[in-house]
């Protein structure tokens, strides 16, 4: 993404031209909107009609007023209710699929997408970033072209009627948007910085959580609690110059436009009474009606001003999300998800990801092949995995269905079944025979509801019986690849070799790409690659 590019031309070419939020909408809202102010002014000419003839002439308004007057207010009343509900449509519309694109991107990356990031800040991007994205497309971004429209349409009007006051609002209605775009800049750049506040926070909170266990055994809970106490207050001062930003630009807003409406009520005050002389005349009718028109000038750019919060809030959701919501073209999303599950030959492999952080020249592999990718820690052979499952992008990814295996393996908060049966469907009986394969089915078996009982904090499952289980799910895949990324890293010497030799055995003709710090015997393997700072070599 361009830094220097523009949100909403950020919004044109990295979604709306992929025929998501369309055009038409916003244009239907804005027209709706605009539309509900001029019948709005056209109420008020009615009224200070009526106003004129039960003051000055003393005659009651006649039926043709009270129908024309209650026609109007029930149009604004429709005419704003439409706009509601379009808008909760049109944002709901959006909002879906912004988290249809963003979940995209999470089953395409996957660990290399989630790796770099913790686990809060994810969470932040789709209940807060996606979000806001939606507000400032339907309600900023409407409400600007509303502010701009709306006080030419009443000028117009203004102008009509008397040139002296349109002319000396027309003065001064520049200073409110000058104003809104000076506190704005502060506004979006504290936003930023509180949403960086939260997401630490957030990140060292759930960090916290997991290391209860370890805190308990080193005595930490006062040093992490006093940690925690200052990132809270931390964001608590960031999240007060937030909201000192916004009220000071709403007070801003509401200075400018109540002086000026004011001198505009004195004027016509004293020219209804004779004391003033200058412009053209006017009655009741006339000085009512601009009295009544002339907030509309300044209301709708008070409007955006309550809702500029919103352009500093997707601001931050554009530096954030980035590409995330950017649509995946239909055959690279179809060919990561389901790669033909043979291999027509030998795979070459020249490889070359897009920021340059890992490459390989000369790389064969074939079917059946065992490989060991060696290298020191940080040289890039999980990154490797990575860009070869298609998880991360590069100038190259094999040309079949792969499964990992982690050292984190995933276990869902569901039950054996669900876990195993992720996105497919087996029968009991094969659940079974996979579980005895990978020596789970006796702990199983001993499980409260079996295949049916849910996997939380109760019961506990150890390290090497969730990897066993994320061992039966790859069996359970049709994949003839599997990469292997440390898969015992976490586990005893004693846990290590037995369930090393259990993915060997069970592993049978796959082809396996196995990264390992721990030792593994040399006739295991047909081929070794090296990786190092990134280069990946045959040895």
């Amino acid at each position: 993404m361009n830094g220097t590019q523009t949100l909403a031309a950020w919004f044109r070419t990295t979604i709306q031209t992929q025929g998501v939020a369309s055009s038409s909408t916003l244009y239907t809202l804005i027209g709706l909107r605009t539309s509900r102010l001029v019948v709005m002014i056209a109420a008020f000419w009615l009224f200070a009609h009526m106003m004129h003839a039960l003051v000055v002439l003393a005659i009651s308004p006649t039926m043709a007023d009270w129908i024309g007057l209650s026609v109007a207010l029930l149009l604004v009343w429709l005419l704003q209710g439409e706009a509601n509900r379009r808008t909760l449509a049109a944002k709901t519309q959006l909002l879906s699929d912004l988290e249809g694109r963003f979940a995209q991107h999470l089953a395409v990356g996957q660990v290399a997408m989630v790796g770099q990031q913790s686990t809060y800040y994810w969470q932040s991007l789709w209940l807060h970033h996606l979000p806001a994205l939606a507000n400032w497309r339907y309600d900023y971004q409407v409400q600007q072209y509303v502010a701009v429209l709306t006080p030419v349409i009443a000028l117009v009007g203004l102008f009509t009627v008397n040139w002296l006051i349109a002319l000396s609002l027309l003065i001064t209605l520049p200073i409110v948007p000058l104003f809104m775009v000076i506190v704005g800049k502060g506004a979006a750049a504290q936003q930023r910085k509180h949403f960086i506040a939260l997401t630490r926070l957030g990140s060292l909170f759930t960090d916290r959580l997991k290391a209860l266990p370890l805190l308990a055994t080193y005595r930490a809970h006062d040093s992490e609690q006093a940690l925690l106490k200052q990132a809270s207050d931390d964001l608590n001062d960031r999240t007060m110059k937030v909201v000192g930003v916004a009220f000071l630009s709403n007070t801003v807003l509401d200075f400018f436009s109540t002086v000026a409406v004011a001198l505009v009520a004195v004027f016509i005050g004293f020219t209804l009474l004779g004391e003033f002389a200058i412009g053209p005349a006017l009655n009741l009718h006339y000085g009512l009606w601009l009295l009544l028109t002339a907030p509309l000038l300044f209301s709708e750019l008070k409007a955006l001003g309550q809702y500029y919060h919103q352009k500093a809030e997707a601001e931050s959701a554009q530096a954030s999300l980035g590409r995330w919501v950017s649509a995946i073209p239909p055959d690279t999303f179809n060919s990561a998800m389901n790669k033909s599950i043979e291999f027509d030959g030998p795979a070459h492999i020249c490889l070359q990801d897009e920021q340059g952080l890992v490459s390989a020249k000369e790389l064969t592999i074939k079917a059946g092949d065992k490989i060991a990718v060696t290298g020191l820690s940080g040289s890039g052979k999980s990154l490797l995995l990575q860009a070869l499952a298609g998880q991360y992008s590069a100038g190259y990814s094999l040309p079949c269905k792969v499964a990992m295996l982690t050292q984190l393996p995933v276990i869902l908060s569901m039950s054996v079944r669900d876990n195993l049966d992720y996105q497919q469907v087996h029968t009991t009986t094969v659940l079974w025979d996979v579980l005895a394969k990978v020596e789970l089915d006796d702990w199983v078996r001993g499980l409260p509801q079996q295949l049916d009982t849910q996997l939380t904090e109760t019961p506990e499952i150890s390290g090497g019986q969730a990897q066993r289980l994320a061992l039966a799910r790859l069996l359970l895949s049709d994949a003839p690849l599997w990469l292997l990324d440390e898969p015992t890293a976490h586990l005893p010497a004693e846990q290590h070799a037995k369930l090393s030799e259990l993915i060997l055995q069970l592993s049978g003709s796959k082809t396996l790409l196995w990264v390992s710090h721990k030792p593994l015997p040399e006739d295991w393997f047909s081929q070794r690659w090296r990786v190092k700072n990134g280069e990946v070599t045959a040895q």
